[in-house]
């Protein structure tokens, strides 16, 4: 499929990085020449310096012969004036992300269609989601949700509080619990490997399970931990996604949220109606104390400022608090975060990206998830007819190296299938795969 970027940021260059391993005909397009010579040298894939409002630079990166267009840049009229051109064009998908909502509310006197959009993405709000899980879980670094929450993808780091360090995955629990929950990935180090029953648990290991939802407590205490509901809530930040995110969790739980800046947090006050609005500088402990943070059962801090939101959420962690969650989004410290305590983080390109493929998987492919951390996705896709894994153990498929069945829906009943169980037409397939497994298992199910 050949698809066209806008913009090399960390959005446009993960996405590149991800596609280009899967074979895509890729081109990137950024008015940044720094950008650009990143891109060059870091992957194989072509770069069109420009700006990409100008049909000029989008037909010299090809876009009239594109099945794609993903406007990706950090300006959103850029991208909506590129979607535009690209549907006079005749391209088939246009994905814009637009952090404006006066283009995409509802109320909106300009509808997607005018704008030549086939899918809006929401950085902000997509994160606001994400966050919303993690609270839901709350012994979870992630959680994504399949099938209506039937099935769950879990991530959890394993400390020295986990029962079952340097056990085999396969002597984990007894049999019949196992046939309940799958261990689909672990990041070791830096190192995402999909696992056997021949590897086994270490501390600081970062884990995803996949469980039935009735099955995580048993997920929960395998590992050695507990869920704890989470009544009160502190957010630092009265930025999109602080004030995004107080509003959707004021009506079910006690929500305080600290803004450093004075104006902004007399005009949050006034929009938010059952959430406590402090003017304070998040890295004054004794002042964050004093509003409040003692007695929280999660702290989330979402400035724009990735290093004070990591050294808050450490001392949130050093007074006691439950639940911490970072916003950072410095990809470098990504892999570092768990090791030094901080429970969860979510990070904007991510997100976005994840949006992203899950709308390029259409077709047999019924969505899509990445992870933070690791270099995993997990692809839900439904058995047609037409394809050639039913009829045999899912032993003998022979599935391409790093990837695996997780999970099955089949009518109203969820399964953690083993070697030796059977796919059936309308089964809906849960695979986790490492990059370079994807075409092959896309080929396979479509």
């Amino acid at each position: 499929m050949k698809i066209v970027i806008i913009g090399a940021g960390e959005v446009g260059f993960h996405l590149t990085q991800r596609l280009s391993v899967e074979k895509h005909d890729l081109v990137i397009i950024d008015s940044d020449p720094e950008k650009c010579a990143h891109v060059q040298e870091a992957l194989d894939v072509s770069v069109v310096q420009g700006n990409a409002s100008s049909q000029n630079i989008l037909k010299e990166a090809g876009l009239e012969s594109a099945d794609m267009l993903i406007a990706a840049s950090g300006v959103d009229e850029i991208n909506l004036i590129a979607c535009m051109i690209a549907s006079k064009m005749g391209v088939k998908r246009k994905i814009a992300r637009v952090r404006n909502p006066d283009y995409y509310e509802k109320s909106s006197i300009l509808k997607p269609e005018d704008l030549g959009v086939d899918l809006f993405i929401h950085p902000e709000e997509e994160v606001i989601e994400e966050i919303t899980r993690l609270l839901m879980r709350a012994s979870a670094s992630e959680v994504v949700e399949f099938e209506g929450g039937k099935i769950l993808v879990v991530g959890l780091k394993l400390d020295a509080q986990c029962p079952n360090l340097n056990k085999p995955l396969k002597e984990i629990g007894h049999e019949h619990e196992r046939r309940n929950i799958r261990v689909v990935a672990m990041l070791k180090g830096e190192k995402t490997i999909i696992p056997t029953g021949e590897d086994f648990f270490s501390k600081n290991d970062q884990i995803f399970v996949v469980a039935k939802r009735d099955s995580l407590p048993h997920v929960l205490s395998l590992t050695g931990k507990a869920d704890q509901k989470l009544d009160r809530i502190m957010i630092l930040g009265g930025g999109k996604i602080g004030r995004g995110l107080a509003e959707k969790l004021e009506s079910q739980v006690e929500v305080t949220l600290v803004e450093s800046d004075r104006e902004k947090s007399v005009q949050i006050a006034s929009r938010l109606k059952r959430t406590a609005v402090y003017q304070a500088d998040g890295m004054e402990i004794d002042t964050l104390a004093r509003e409040g943070l003692l007695n929280m059962d999660a702290f989330i801090a979402v400035t724009g400022d990735d290093e004070n939101n990591i050294l808050s959420c450490l001392l949130a962690k050093h007074l006691g608090i439950h639940k911490t969650i970072a916003l950072v989004n410095k990809q470098t410290y990504l892999p570092l975060l768990p090791v030094i305590g901080i429970d969860s983080t979510v990070n904007v390109r991510l997100s976005t990206a994840s949006a992203i493929l899950r709308f390029i998987r259409r077709g047999a492919i019924l969505s899509a998830a990445t992870f933070h951390g690791i270099d995993a996705e997990a692809i839900e896709f439904e058995v047609m007819k037409s394809n050639k894994v039913t009829g045999k153990p899912i032993k003998d498929l022979g599935l391409p190296k790093g990837s695996l069945i997780a999970g099955v829906i089949r009518k109203d009943d969820v399964l953690i299938p083993h070697g030796n169980s059977y796919l059936e037409v309308g089964d809906k397939v849960i695979v986790f795969a490492l990059p370079k497994a994807i075409p092959a298992i896309e080929k396979r199910f479509s």
